[in-house]
């Protein structure tokens, strides 16, 4: 128990350094998933990434289309889902957990991104490589699902 205590300060330290969102975001997914980072998820079915549309191919790519939603709401409200940093902790079983925020921005960035990594980490077993790239392949077609 000590042990984790010391790792989870540790992480907190670490992830409290990091000055970008996207970097942040990656940390997340970093501990929750412990093998995967950001890149793995960047450009990985239809709404992991910058070019989304159609319907998601499977649970990560909804993942990522919620996050989307969460994120397009942030932005409504007026904040920055790309420059808003924030702080987290690790739970146990390799969640992980906003710390109390500063403002609203911090507060709902810092939670859409939450619910994403945790959600790749219930999903992780439903990781295909094969979705990988996959919206360069210009199957991503159709309307996007509502938010």
């Amino acid at each position: 128990m000590a042990r984790c205590l010391v790792l989870g300060l540790a992480v907190t330290c670490i992830i409290a350094l990091v000055t970008s969102t996207p970097a942040q975001f990656d940390e997340m997914i970093k501990v929750t998933t412990i093998v995967y980072g950001l890149a793995n998820f960047s450009d990985y079915g239809c709404h992991c990434g910058a070019n989304t549309g159609g319907r998601p191919v499977d649970a990560i790519d909804w993942c990522c289309h919620e996050q989307a939603c969460c994120h397009n709401e942030a932005e409504m409200r007026g904040c920055n889902p790309v420059t808003q940093t924030y702080r987290f902790y690790t739970e146990e079983e390799q969640k992980v957990k906003c710390m109390k925020a500063r403002d609203r921005c911090e507060k709902m960035v810092c939670e859409c991104d939450e619910k994403a990594a945790n959600c790749f980490r219930k999903e992780l077993e439903n990781y295909n490589v094969y979705f990988r790239n996959f919206s360069a392949l210009g199957v991503c077609r159709g309307p996007r699902p509502f938010c």
